[in-house]
C-alpha cells in the first residue's frame, strides 16, 4: 500500500473533514492547508518529512503512524534501498505462501497469493515475524485473520460492518478506490439489477454489480479488468449487504 492509500484510510477512519484536519493541524502548531492534504491523499505530492506524517496521524488518531513513515522513506529512498527492501519482502511472502501450503489449508493456500501479493514492505516484516520464530511457522487461528488485515482490499471501519473503506480500484470509474462505502443489510431476495453488493468468496471481500440472467446470477466490477464470478445462487457466498452510497471525498 503505498504512502497516499495509507493516508487516505486514515482520513476516512477519522471522518474529518480536510479543513477540519488543517485547523487541528495548526492548533498542534503545523500550518498546512486542506489543498496540501489533498494533493497528498490523492497522490500528487510525494510523501512529506517524517514530522508532518507524525503530526497527521495524531490529528488523524490513527494506529497506522508508524507504517505512514516507514512507507514515505521508502518511497523517497534511493533506488538501490527500494530494490533491497522489495526483495526483502518478496523473500518473506514467498516464505509465507510456502508454510500456508505446509499447514495444508487449502483454503488459505488458494486466497494467501492475493493477499500477500498486495502487502505493503512493512506490514510483510510484521505478518512475518508474528508467525515465524526461528524459522519456523507457528500456526495460530488469527493467521488468515491477518492476512486479511494486512491486506489491501475492504477494509471494515466500525464492529456493525455497515461502513468499508474500498483500497481496489473494482468499481472504477464509478467507485473510485480510497472511497468509503456505506452498507445496508438488505434481504438477497430484495436485490435488482444493478444494484451493487459486498460480498465474501472464500476469505477475500469483494464488491460487485449485480446481474440477474436466468437462473444465474453475474456478479459485474465496473473495471473491465477485474474477475467476473458466476454463481447461481446467494447461498454459494458470503453475501455482506447492499452498498446505498459512497463518499468520493474526506
Amino acid at each position: 500500500m503505498d504512502y497516499y492509500q495509507m493516508l487516505n484510510r486514515a482520513i476516512a477512519e477519522s471522518g474529518y473533514s480536510l479543513r477540519q484536519i488543517s485547523r487541528k493541524c495548526q492548533e498542534e502548531g503545523l500550518s498546512i492547508t486542506p489543498s496540501y492534504i489533498s494533493q497528498l491523499k490523492n497522490g500528487k505530492l510525494p510523501p512529506p518529512s517524517w514530522e508532518v506524517t507524525k503530526a497527521l496521524s495524531k490529528v488523524l488518531n490513527t494506529p497506522y503512524e508508524s507504517k505512514m513513515i516507514f512507507q514515505g522513506y521508502l518511497e523517497k529512498a534511493p533506488d538501490i534501498i527500494k530494490e533491497y527492501m522489495a526483495a526483502s519482502s518478496q523473500l518473506n511472502k514467498i516464505l509465507l505462501e510456502s508454510l500456508c501450503e505446509i499447514k495444508g489449508e487449502s483454503e488459505i493456500t488458494k486466497e494467501a497469493v492475493k493477499f500477500l501479493d498486495e502487502l505493503d514492505v512493512l506490514s510483510t516484516v510484521n505478518l512475518a515475524q508474528k508467525h515465524i520464530e526461528d524459522g519456523k511457522f507457528k500456526p495460530s487461528e488469527d493467521f488468515v485473520k491477518d492476512l486479511k488485515t494486512y491486506s489491501k482490499g475492504l477494509v471494515p471501519l466500525e464492529e456493525d460492518k455497515s461502513r468499508y473503506m474500498l483500497n481496489t480500484d473494482e468499481m472504477e470509474p464509478l467507485i473510485p478506490k480510497g472511497s468509503l462505502l456505506f452498507l445496508k443489510d438488505t434481504p438477497a431476495a430484495l436485490l435488482k439489477t444493478k444494484d451493487v453488493i459486498l460480498f465474501k468468496n472464500g476469505i477475500i471481500t469483494l464488491v460487485r454489480r449485480v446481474y440477474f440472467y436466468d437462473e444465474d446470477i453475474l456478479l459485474v466490477p465496473d473495471n473491465k479488468n477485474a474477475e467476473i464470478i458466476r454463481i447461481y445462487g446467494f447461498d454459494e457466498i458470503d453475501y455482506l449487504g447492499k452498498v446505498v452510497s459512497y463518499t468520493k471525498e474526506f
